[in-house]
């Protein structure tokens, strides 16, 4: 009987470990194949989104692209994958295990191009009929605006979900597709505003009008559409500057003290996390670094939308997220897998000022607010008059 129950505890044992593995596992890279091609797939979370990076290549064709899909963190998921021609334009639609919904990914004359930039396309178009049994997403925006405040905002073009916050001195607008909404933070104007910052709930920012240095903090509740402040424990410097967020801790540096914080909104804590004997604390794309004193400050050091210098890329702004480049050359916006394709995005004349958030492209062009992403193409968003005149940090994006 005694045997019969250790039996059974090890089969239950080890019917269990596939299971508990995979709960801790935070990536993972296979190659397979499918129909005639060669499949690359890598799997990865960043900032608690899942992501799958695909390179899938013939011996003439190669294709690649990112999905943000949770389906429990599975190996090999495409199952098929279906070719189309029409002209100039080839496409895929890989088909995947589970309730993924498909998607084109095409090449024009062998270059690959956004299925924004072939909406119009009419050899693309062709391609969507002969594959609309796979009901493949075809790409629209609106041109219906409502004038809120001292804005014209175009509502139908916020997915859901999503929230763009605008400063306007003294707080911000809020725009969703279901609501507009205005919170006043101050009694007073603030034109640069260095020191505020979005994470999965907040929008936080740093009251650093006063001379003896920043020591309340604003923060509105994305969720719950609430506004507080609360008073630091520790004043930082007026010569302080937002690192980043990550974890949702949000990390701030004092240059004066030469001390690194990390600011927990939901707690109403300060923390220091850096000073000369432990190093300071730095993220690149999610991957946590050490840095010395020396070499932390000597230059400002920020997590996310930091511009790189890359001598493969002809550009000169080039911002790194996660496992792509992205960039600007002649007013046409490109991206850039690691070892995958250069994809042609879209064309924007006279752009001010982008950002990158978790695959959105944010775009300053005049006083006009736009965001790109492979779902939904280029649509723009708002119109401001101010955005011609203050470009920096007066936009946040936040996604729940």
């Amino acid at each position: 009987m005694k045997k019969y129950k250790y039996f059974l505890i090890i089969v239950i044992v080890i019917m269990i470990i596939p299971f508990i593995i995979k709960i801790f596992k935070k990536s993972h890279t296979v190659e397979y194949k499918k129909n005639n091609y060669k499949i690359k797939e890598t799997f990865y979370i960043r900032n608690n989104y899942h992501y799958y990076d695909f390179i899938i290549s013939n011996k003439k064709q190669t294709y690649s692209y990112t999905i943000n899909k949770k389906v429990n963190k599975n190996k090999k998921i495409v199952k098929k994958v279906n070719e189309y021609k029409k002209g100039n334009i080839k496409c895929i639609i890989p088909i995947y295990k589970g309730k993924t919904k498909p998607n084109t990914y095409c090449l024009k004359d062998n270059n690959q191009v956004s299925n924004y930039y072939l909406k119009d396309n009419k050899n693309y178009q062709d391609i969507l009929k002969q594959s609309k049994k796979y009901k493949i997403k075809t790409l629209s925006s609106s041109s219906q605006k409502t004038k809120y405040k001292k804005l014209k905002v175009y509502k139908n073009n916020i997915s859901n979900n999503n929230a763009f916050i605008i400063w306007y001195y003294k707080g911000i607008y809020i725009l969703k597709n279901d609501e507009l909404n205005t919170q006043k933070f101050l009694d007073y104007d603030i034109y640069d505003n260095v020191l505020s910052v979005t994470n999965s709930r907040y929008y936080v920012l740093f009251d650093n009008s006063s001379v003896n240095g920043i020591e309340k903090v604003h923060y509105y509740d994305l969720k719950k559409d609430k506004y507080k402040t609360f008073k630091l424990k520790e004043k930082l410097s007026k010569d302080s500057y937002i690192n980043g967020v990550c974890n949702d801790l949000i990390y701030i540096t004092d240059n004066r003290k030469k001390l690194e914080y990390t600011i927990n909104i939901k707690k109403k804590k300060i923390e220091v996390v850096g000073k000369e004997e432990l190093g300071y604390v730095k993220y690149t794309n999610g991957k946590k670094s050490i840095l010395t004193k020396s070499d932390f400050f000597m230059k400002p050091q920020y997590f996310d939308n930091e511009i790189i210098k890359n001598k493969k890329i002809s550009s000169e702004d080039i911002i790194e997220e996660s496992s792509y480049s992205y960039y600007l050359e002649n007013d046409t916006f490109y991206k850039k897998m690691k070892k995958g394709n250069k994809i042609l995005l879209f064309n924007l004349d006279n752009i001010s000022k982008w950002y990158i958030y978790n695959g959105n492209i944010i775009i300053i062009k005049d006083d006009e607010l736009y965001i790109y992403n492979d779902e939904t193409g280029l649509n723009i968003i708002a119109e401001y008059n101010e955005l011609k005149y203050n470009k920096e940090n007066i936009v946040e994006f936040w996604s729940k």
